[in-house]
């Protein structure tokens, strides 16, 4: 048998917190944006275009004339065309982690964040109908003000957390100490695009699961093995 006595002569190294503390990383993700969507409808016209050749290359096989001509090449070339159209057009969003004093200031409109509007007070109970309509009144008007700041602090975080902008050939990384890659007024341009409000969502989902995802890095495992195969 083995001996699986612990040696005691063997002293274990104090742990530095310090030092553990400065190993620490941030996590990042990456998001992907095309600024080219409507090349998603030349594209399935174009794969319209060719099943229906196939189809019809499959019905006349043996029976074509000679000088017949096969668009299939040409539909092909198409959207081998189309789908360099469309990588031109893709840039890589990379966003990190924020930390908590980061999410604090973009309560604060001093640090260029934005300030949470005052919520109305409801009246008492023994108010009267006036009182009542007041109120109801300003509340519709701060639920929508609150919507508006909720809408325009998500740029302010999106705007903290973005470190990289990626396009074909060009690349913009933000340095330490620099300033922001892209700044909230750029950020509300993107949102006011068409198809803007999905992309900023999909940058500010990434933000928040980069800063509140708890997710681990996967063991290795062999083909057709499980973890536990591994001992």
């Amino acid at each position: 048998m083995t001996d699986t006595t612990p040696d005691e002569t063997l002293t274990p190294e104090v742990f530095d917190f310090d030092e553990w503390l400065a190993t620490s990383t941030v996590a990042r993700r990456q998001v992907m944006i095309y600024n080219d969507p409507a090349l998603l409808e030349e594209s399935e016209a174009l794969q319209a275009q060719l099943a229906a050749a196939e189809t019809a290359a499959a019905a006349d096989a043996g029976d074509q004339a000679m000088d017949a001509i096969d668009p299939r090449p040409g539909i092909l070339a198409r959207m081998e065309e189309l789908y360099e159209r469309w990588e031109a057009s893709k840039t890589t969003w990379t966003v990190r982690a924020l930390a908590e004093d980061e999410v604090e200031d973009s309560f604060e409109p001093d640090k260029g964040g934005i300030a949470v509007p005052r919520q109305p007070v409801p009246p008492l109970e023994k108010a009267g109908q006036k009182a009542r309509d007041d109120y109801t009144r300003k509340y519709v008007e701060w639920s929508k003000a609150n919507t508006r700041a909720q809408r325009e602090r998500r740029l302010v975080l999106i705007a903290a957390a973005v470190t990289k902008i990626e396009a074909p050939g060009r690349v913009l990384e933000r340095e330490a100490g620099a300033p922001p890659v892209v700044t909230v007024d750029q950020l509300r341009a993107l949102r006011e695009r068409p198809h803007g409000e999905q992309w900023v969502a999909k940058l500010y989902h990434a933000v928040d699961e980069a800063t509140h995802g708890d997710r681990e890095v996967p063991r290795p495992t062999l083909p057709g093995r499980s973890t536990s195969d591994l001992g």
